[in-house]
């Protein structure tokens, strides 16, 4: 074998080592690694200056941390990243199903201020 053939068999198996060691992971810069109050924190911060950043966030914590303690919290975080966004429907939609799940919870008043979305009464005289 000649010396630029073997360059190249060394160059294809460099390559081939490097696609066999990340293949099933996604690049480490796609991914977050943040724990769920570090999420949060970041979450906060970037609200205002990065709503589309805070509302990326904040889905990935409903992917990675669902229910936690933090779950209200995060979830007022989300909508009012969408009214940041402009995106004021969407933002009405979460809302509907935040009061759904949280009525009477320490974000739903902030939630319906920011949406003029209020929960819908349940139960004998409540409803249409």
């Amino acid at each position: 074998m000649n010396a630029p053939t073997a360059v190249r068999w060394l160059a294809l198996a460099l390559v081939m080592a490097a696609c066999a060691s990340t293949s099933g992971r996604a690049p480490t810069a796609a991914r977050s690694e943040l724990d769920e109050p570090a999420l949060m924190e970041k979450l906060r911060s970037d609200l205002r200056p990065n709503p589309a950043s805070a509302l990326a966030l904040a889905d990935e914590g409903e992917r990675r941390f669902a229910d936690s303690p933090h779950a209200e919290e995060r979830r007022a975080l989300a909508i009012q990243a969408l009214i940041n966004l402009d995106r004021i429907g969407a933002a009405r939609s979460r809302a509907y199903e935040f009061l759904a799940h949280y009525p009477d919870g320490p974000y739903s008043a902030h939630v319906q201020a920011m949406t003029g979305v209020h929960p819908t009464p349940v139960g004998p005289g409540g409803g249409y």
